[in-house]
């Protein structure tokens, strides 16, 4: 029987509708508010990765980190033990507050502190200061709560406190959380199921899963095979109907793959160490290794965290193209499709759709897209402006005007008649949609 467990639930709904999903987008607001050296204030669930969130925001910048967690405190472990010195007190700050150099101080549960934590926590966060300390030029604080609802024990901020913020609500965000778990081995059947569901974290916090991963490749193959034992350890982390979905999937004992997909999206090169063990594969006829590697490589190119990676650079088209080049024929247009029906992908492209739908005949656009049906390499990109130009026509304030405008639909005829139906299929579809008629050129 699946016992109950103590659940980090409701972790999405928390933070309101104007709640920013937790990837590039804070990523970016963070950058901005350090080169300010602005407080932030980071609101969200517990285990969606706010921590983690500001670790690599510092590693990106090359500066420093340090993280305090302040429900674990006593006031003299932040601001100092009193020591007398020639009649006068001065505080023997702790050793962790930094003295010099860049980088950000985090301060963790602000909320979950007593008052008297909270209050030398806040001096620090909006002075820069505690008695005679100052913060050095090239810091900035930042600290994470926990909404202020029943389901968090937590020590509300004064409002007028919080105004001198820049306040960040958050929520995970899946796509993101994918991006991260492939770069840091997370157990492939864990990321099948969160890709595989949109509203995953709407029941549990991506923390939760992270740590059933952790289980699962701790796990020995005997064990892998015993269901009631993967129940028994999973349910500790996981509603029942998750650990249900993950014993079901039968892919718990994935095989391991000797290339890691990730690496390859951001460093694979025609000389690379990588492209001598794939030439190698081919030259041996391990065809289960290039089938396993085009096929992990399909679900990433596919899936939600595509545009995440290619956000984070860690998904660039050179190496995408190189690694492509390498693979065979067959598997290279797999990979191909994958990536080139995927919206998220379509800021790999140099080219926008806009140029499609205005006198696309004369444009050098035009000129490219030959180019790249030239090149069965390239063919990814004709479908990735494809995907990208039946978006922009999607879009509510763009359908009314294309059809009262016979310029656009001609350039639009231009375009279909140059990718073919091989391409032009879903875009042709999507005109269909809207009542658009694109007109073919004579």
């Amino acid at each position: 029987m699946q016992r109950s467990r103590p659940s980090e639930s409701k972790v999405v709904a928390e933070g309101g509708s104007n709640a920013l999903p937790l990837g590039p987008r804070v990523e970016s607001i963070l950058e901005v508010a350090y080169r300010a050296r602005r407080a932030v204030l980071l609101e969200g669930a517990t285990g969606i990765g706010k921590s983690e969130l500001v670790a690599h925001v510092a590693k990106k910048l090359g500066i420093g980190h340090i993280v305090l967690d302040l429900s674990l405190l006593e006031p003299p472990d932040l601001v100092g033990l009193p020591v007398i010195e020639d009649g006068r007190t001065r505080y023997a700050l702790p050793r962790f507050l930094p003295r010099d150099g860049a980088g950000i101080l985090m301060l963790e549960e602000l909320n979950r502190a007593e008052r008297y934590i909270q209050q030398p926590a806040l001096q620090l966060l909006t002075a820069r200061a505690l008695h005679e300390y100052v913060l050095p030029d090239g810091w900035a604080c930042f600290a994470a709560i926990n909404p202020e609802t029943g389901d968090y024990q937590v020590t509300p901020l004064d409002a007028a406190l919080r105004a001198r913020f820049l306040q960040v609500p958050v929520r995970p965000e899946r796509a993101a959380w994918l991006a991260w778990a492939g770069a840091h081995g997370v157990h492939p059947a864990v990321m099948a199921l969160v890709r595989a569901h949109e509203r995953v974290f709407s029941e549990v916090s991506p923390r939760s899963f992270t740590y059933a991963s952790e289980l699962l490749l701790s796990m020995r193959p005997h064990e892998l095979a015993d269901d009631g034992l993967l129940r028994d350890v999973l349910g500790g982390y996981l509603p029942g109907v998750w650990v249900e979905a993950l014993v079901a999937s039968g892919s718990l004992a994935s095989r391991t793959l000797e290339l890691d997909v990730y690496e390859l999206l951001r460093d694979y090169t025609p000389k690379s160490a990588y492209a001598e063990r794939l030439r190698a594969w081919k030259q041996r006829g391990q065809t289960d290794q290039l089938d396993e590697l085009t096929a992990r490589l399909c679900t990433v190119l596919g899936g939600p965290e595509c545009g995440v990676l290619i956000a984070q650079r860690a998904l660039v088209l050179p190496a995408l193209e190189a690694l492509l080049a390498d693979l065979p024929g067959d598997q290279r247009e797999q990979a191909q499709d994958a990536l080139g029906s995927n919206p998220t992908a379509c800021a790999l492209l140099d080219a926008r759709p806009e140029d499609v739908v205005t006198n696309y005949a004369a444009g050098p656009l035009k000129a490219r897209v030959d180019e790249w049906k030239a090149q069965p390499g390239k063919h990814h990109r004709v479908a990735l402006l494809v995907t990208a130009v039946r978006a922009h026509v999607l879009a509510p304030h763009i359908a009314e005007p294309l059809r009262k405008s016979n310029a656009q639909r001609l350039s639009l005829g231009h375009f279909l008649v140059q990718v073919g139906e091989r391409w032009g299929l879903p875009l042709v579809e999507a005109l269909q949609k809207l009542g658009v008629t694109p007109i073919r050129p004579t």
